[in-house]
């Protein structure tokens, strides 16, 4: 997902354009026509600033379809339809094709009794991961492959709930400037009872997801049979080691470069084009710090962990209150314990939506959080939440300034998120926190929505 290289040649491209440009004659003798090479550099200029805009397309496009899994966590079905072109369609699983925005919002209102929003009691976790993006060369269209992990199911009732995964073929469309989807398609693999899990669904559990008393606008595109039959959704790209295929196809013409007359025009240029490829690294540099969390999360590093965070930073995890500064933040982390023979804790970081400052310096992020919890041979615990962190530059470095995680819920491994869910953890004895809980909520089975750091991508909701 991450690309860090991606960006050395066009910061390099940069440099050398600032070296080549030609210094003010000095001499009293009439000054060469530089009309020529300045024209050069500019269009150099122009192409390095199209490949930066397909680098910012795909960061655009990988928040699109991950907002998309956030709204419909919480069956924010308006939020949902918002994202679609006034011709998209929704295909889930084998229940047929939904086409315009009406029919989108009709079908996905059924699919939660006639209203947007969950109730008390529902789970509707839907995971989108392992992006493979094509962008289209000229920017104004593309395709996305994703996979889908499902955790749904109503608390107290059925077998602990539901595990689902599947796979997204998804088309895209730029209009006015804006990514908007245009088709989602939903090739459901698995969709099974928690108790018993994958290994014992059928076919029958598999054809549950999705289906609704509203008749569709077209008939399923593509007819297959879920696990345990063995289908592989079609892919919409060829194999790149085989093929011409690239994440980022070779540019179009560039278009007209910004008129540059001076040698001065040319470097105003290329100090925004430095910007644009500055914030571009930014998202890469801070999803790597928020999975270096995870990873040092995993085995307790609270050196390292602390080290994360700038002086006077804060952290606010699962009710226990807010701790300000580093070494609050040590304690706290100290306090989880460290890892043992038999230990498991495993903190992934999933499912990132990014927004970079337009200066560079700070950004925020929405992550899930999935826990695996385990003393051997004694107990084992699934946990999910969603973080919502705000990151600066410190000296130069990315570092955490507000860490908050919210709790979706603590289950039992052997009972399930529809049987069983922990009530938000308490402080630690003996070490308070600075401040109370920031946000008062209730995990699952209650129907909090975490805050969103942004706006609807598209509508500005």
């Amino acid at each position: 997902m991450n690309h860090p290289t991606r960006y050395a040649s066009l910061l390099g491209a940069c440099a050398a354009l600032i070296l080549a440009c030609p210094a003010r004659a000095q001499a009293p003798a009439p000054a060469p026509d530089l009309s020529p090479r300045i024209a050069k550099a500019a269009a150099r200029i122009a192409g390095i600033s199209q490949q930066a805009d397909r680098i910012g397309d795909y960061n655009e496009l990988r928040n699109l379809q991950q907002i998309y899994g956030y709204y419909t966590d919480k069956a924010l079905w308006d939020q949902v339809v918002d994202l679609f072109a006034d011709d998209g369609s929704i295909e889930l699983g084998l229940n047929g094709v939904y086409a315009g925005k009406a029919n989108i919002r009709k079908y996905l209102y059924s699919l939660t009794g006639g209203k947007p929003g969950l109730g008390k009691g529902q789970l509707n976790n839907h995971f989108q991961l392992s992006p493979v993006i094509t962008i289209a060369s000229d920017g104004q269209s593309a395709k996305a492959r994703w996979r889908t992990m499902i955790q749904d199911g109503v608390y107290g009732a059925g077998s602990g709930g539901n595990w689902g995964a599947g796979t997204y073929e998804n088309e895209y469309v730029k209009q006015g400037g804006v990514w908007k989807l245009r088709t989602v398609h939903l090739y459901v693999k698995f969709y099974a009872p928690y108790e018993g899990g994958w290994t014992r669904a059928s076919e029958t559990d598999s054809l549950r997801y999705g289906k609704s008393s509203v008749k569709p606008t077209h008939p399923t595109t593509v007819a297959y049979h879920p696990y345990p039959a063995e289908f592989t959704a079609p892919f919409h790209y060829d194999n790149p080691a085989q093929s011409a295929y690239h994440l980022l196809p070779a540019p179009v013409a560039p278009p007209a470069a910004t008129a540059a007359k001076t040698v001065a025009d040319l470097e105003a240029q290329v100090r925004a084009l430095e910007l644009k490829l500055e914030r571009l690294k930014a998202t890469d540099e801070v999803e790597n710090l928020e999975n270096t969390y995870g990873f040092y999360a995993d085995k307790s590093m609270q050196d390292a962990i602390s080290a994360l965070f700038t002086d006077n930073a804060t952290l606010e995890i699962l009710g226990r209150g807010v701790f300000i500064g580093r070494d609050r933040i040590y304690e706290y982390m100290r306090r989880l314990g460290a890892p043992t023979f038999g230990t498991l804790f495993n903190h992934m970081q999933m499912q990132p939506v990014i927004d970079v400052a337009a200066d560079g310096n700070s950004a925020k992020i929405r992550s899930r959080l999935v826990v695996m919890y385990g003393l051997y041979e004694k107990a084992a615990q699934w946990g999910d939440g969603i973080y919502e962190n705000v990151y600066v530059k410190d000296n130069g470095v990315w570092k955490y300034q507000n860490l908050l995680g919210y709790q979706t819920f603590y289950t039992n491994y052997n009972e399930g998120w529809g049987k069983h869910s922990s009530a938000m953890f308490s402080p630690f004895p003996g070490y308070p926190p600075d401040l109370p809980q920031s946000v008062a909520y209730d995990p699952y089975p209650a129907p909090f929505i975490p805050p969103f750091h942004y706006v609807n991508p598209v509508t500005g909701k």
